[in-house]
């Protein structure tokens, strides 16, 4: 009974506007080629920046200015700012329902 009522929960989010949405501005972005590389740029980046400070290399910091420009360029982007917003909106539906569930078993414990 209780794997039917959360296969019933899945559905339901994956029939939801909200998740319909993400989906959608995901594919929308991954089919953007520039803005794609960009943020295979900034990983890369970010990895090597990561090395660099581990292995107490200074030149880490002019790798993190680097990735800042990047990072302003991408946030820039009109389709990058939709995803993050359709993220956003998404996670913060599941936060609520995560935490009504939680709130509702513990009211029965």
């Amino acid at each position: 009974m209780i794997n039917k009522k959360i296969e019933e929960l899945f559905k339901t989010i994956e029939e939801s506007e909200e998740y319909k949405k993400y989906l959608k501005i995901g594919e929308v972005l991954n089919s953007d080629k520039e803005t794609m590389k960009l943020i295979e740029q900034i990983k890369k980046l970010q990895q090597k920046s990561v090395n660099m400070e581990y292995n107490n290399n200074p030149k880490y910091k002019e790798i993190d200015k680097e990735i800042k420009k990047k990072v302003d360029i991408l946030n820039a982007k009109p389709i990058y700012q939709e995803y993050l917003k359709q993220m956003n909106n998404f996670n913060n539906i599941l936060a609520e329902s995560s935490n009504n569930i939680e709130k509702y078993i513990n009211s029965k414990i």
